[in-house]
């Protein structure tokens, strides 16, 4: 008789921020408090472990390389792609900045997040909260903890939808039961409903672009254990890209000895993604933008511009000391990411 064949189109992603370190676990995580996991559509999720082999390659007197195997030390990772959607997205943005969560308003409210940088916390100073991921895909589900987000890019172009790219970085695996899901009604962000203002100034001329929010994690092992001892994330780097019509003899990027593109000269960027339904915003906000690597394209009937973008760290985007990136999202949600 065959055996099973199963659906991947039942696949779903749970996630959760875990409680604050104290030096103790629970069931294994970096946090002490048991998260409540959130569930989010995704697409193309991809859980790999990667578990070091050491090879016994100790001479014994025979023309071969490899007599053994034993094994070292493991860590896993997990890669997802999503569309925006303005109820779980945050959860996102808090894993990869770390700040706390600020809410206000009522009905509609906004959470504003920063970048964490408190290095007097001990034992973790400035590092984000870790995760829990839950992810079943279709035949069997896994659990993966003291997850961290290693980068995390949003893509966005006048023909698509808002769609965000990350790979976390956890513990080895376990299996679980599959949980139960559920999922909210909120409807995803196309990509035409959004705004982009440089310098103060809106452009309406923007096809499409992306943000690459980078942390470099990586998994630090020492002795006594086979999985990390902590995965641990690096300093935020913020970049990305624009591509525009050009519409003007003017461009603001290649034209001219002050051309943002062509001379040190930072500029603010604003990039709001729009739900158009319920008019939840996302807003990626950094007020300082070094411009650079113009390129003038004719590859189409009409000429384009696209060029890249670092944000430098600020105080206005910052809780304390500096941020290159400041995110707000309004929704319906009342309580804190």
């Amino acid at each position: 008789m065959a055996g099973q064949t199963f659906l991947t189109a039942n696949s779903y992603l749970g996630l959760g921020l875990e409680g604050s370190y104290s030096g103790t676990t629970w069931t294994g995580a970096r946090g002490t408090v048991a998260p409540t996991i959130k569930f989010i559509p995704i697409t193309s999720p991809q859980v790999t472990p990667t578990q070091v082999f050491l090879r016994d390659e100790a001479f014994r007197g025979s023309p071969v390389s490899t007599y053994g195997h034993v094994a070292g030390v493991r860590h896993d990772e997990y890669d997802a792609k999503g569309y925006l959607f303005p109820d779980t997205f945050p959860i996102l943005m808090r894993g990869i900045l770390g700040g706390t969560d600020t809410v206000t308003g009522s009905g509609t409210y906004t959470h504003t997040l920063k970048l964490l940088n408190d290095p007097a916390t001990s034992p973790n100073g400035s590092q984000p909260p870790s995760l829990s991921i839950q992810d079943f895909d279709g035949a069997n589900a896994f659990q993966m903890l003291a997850t961290q987000m290693a980068d995390m890019t949003l893509t966005f172009g006048a023909e698509a939808a808002a769609e965000w790219t990350a790979k976390f970085i956890g513990n080895p695996y376990t299996s679980i039961s599959a949980p139960s899901a559920s999922f909210s009604t909120n409807t995803f962000v196309p990509g035409w409903n959004i705004t982009t203002s440089i310098g103060g100034s809106s452009i309406n001329y923007v096809v499409d672009g992306e943000i690459k929010v980078d942390r470099k994690t990586a998994p630090i092992f020492t002795q006594g254990t086979q999985a990390p001892r902590t995965n641990f994330a690096g300093p935020v780097e913020v970049t990305g890209r624009l591509l525009m019509v050009v519409d003007s003899t003017s461009d603001l990027f290649s034209v001219g000895s002050s051309a943002y593109g062509l001379s040190d000269s930072p500029q603010s960027l604003v990039i709001a993604l729009t739900e158009p339904t319920s008019t939840n915003t996302s807003t990626f906000t950094m007020s300082q933008v070094q411009f650079h690597d113009p390129k003038r394209n004719r590859g189409k009937s009409y000429v384009e511009i696209e060029v890249q973008f670092t944000a430098e760290a600020d105080a206005t985007d910052a809780t304390t000391g500096y941020s290159p990136l400041k995110f707000s999202q309004t929704n319906s949600v009342p309580t804190l990411y």
